[in-house]
């Protein structure tokens, strides 16, 4: 171990736009050091998530905003390498907030919902704690479950549907037995999405004739849309829903590039359609989630939930991995290993 750790930090922020990678840099600083009631970590796996972007604005969310000059921090898996905490040890494998560094001091925190959680080995893969049994597949669980109530022979739409989130959503409506449909951008990821996870259809949302091809695929609406990116797609999909029907506001990634033009919803769709506009955070469910992870377990191991990723290698990845995340490079979900 030398002295001095490497830390991914906020250089500079312009909130019109999407994070650059030369937003992030990466500065070597010394090595932390622990205190009473704190555990110091090695991450060997980081989760990437849109949520990152918001936490610069200062919106409302379930984690604390983040400062320029600060390390980035978010859900992570590590090893412990030392402790003056009583319920862990040495070489445990954790999950919870870590910085985006070699190292990283954890601590009990009144901001931090995510807590620090020894690792059930029978979860397999260590990132899977990250999306599939994290905060990706509780959000998808609870989402489709418990807000969404999917119900057999519904019509579900799920919007970013080769996202970490919108991957996983998918599958678990099938498996409900909805019929899913399917709102996301190249052939590749259409592919995957129809093959790989067996969606019953599936769109190009930039087309130009995207609201007559929605039409055309669901011509009397899907039942429930699960919305992850919020903005004007999500207002044409709106105005097409079923009557009555349910829409999950999961997220709205479209809008997180402009908080000040953020997406204000037109309401006359859902008066006009009698439609239920449900927004959650998952970190209302989270103290359900060994429950949830007993499930989404028993569905991975029957080969009926695929826990789609897409791996980068090394700390220095993480800035373009960010960056990319709004671009739609990452097809499931997205996590940087240090490995």
């Amino acid at each position: 171990m030398s002295n001095t750790s490497r830390f991914v930090t906020l250089h500079k922020y312009e909130p019109d736009r999407a994070l650059q990678p030369d937003d992030l840099v990466i500065e070597h600083r010394p090595n932390p050091s622990i205190q009473a009631g704190q555990v110091l970590l090695q991450p060997i796996a980081f989760s990437v998530d849109p949520v990152t972007q918001n936490r610069l604005t200062g919106r409302p969310g379930f984690l604390p905003q983040i400062a320029l000059g600060a390390p980035i921090d978010g859900p992570a898996v590590g090893r412990v390498t030392d402790f003056r905490h009583p319920d862990h040890s040495v070489g445990d494998l954790v999950v919870g907030l870590m910085d985006w560094a070699s190292y990283s001091v954890w601590h009990p925190s009144d901001d931090d919902c995510l807590g620090l959680s020894k690792i059930d080995e029978r979860l397999g893969k260590p990132s899977h704690m990250l999306g599939v049994y994290g905060i990706n597949g509780l959000t998808a669980y609870f989402g489709i479950i418990e807000v969404g109530d999917v119900q057999p022979r519904e019509a579900v739409l799920i919007s970013s549907a080769a996202g970490g989130v919108g991957a996983i959503a998918g599958q678990i409506a099938k498996i409900r037995g909805a019929k899913v449909f399917g709102l996301t951008s190249t052939q590749a990821k259409q592919d995957i999405v129809m093959g790989r996870l067996g969606f019953d259809g599936v769109l190009d949302y930039r087309a130009d004739n995207f609201a007559d091809q929605l039409l055309a695929m669901l011509p009397h609406g899907p039942d429930v849309y699960f919305d992850n990116v919020g903005g004007k797609l999500s207002q044409v999909v709106m105005g097409q829903m079923r009557r009555p029907a349910r829409i999950v506001e999961c997220g709205q990634i479209a809008t997180y590039n402009d908080p000040d033009t953020a997406w204000k919803v037109d309401i006359s769709p859902i008066h006009a359609n009698g439609l239920r506009f449900d927004g959650f955070s998952v970190a209302l469910f989270l103290h359900r989630a060994a429950e949830a992870r007993t499930k989404l377990l028993g569905w991975v191991e029957g080969g009926q939930l695929d826990p789609l990723e897409h791996e980068l290698r090394g700390l220095e990845q993480l800035p373009g991995a960010i960056a990319g995340l709004f671009s739609g490079s990452n097809t499931g979900k997205l996590i940087v290993t240090t490995g």
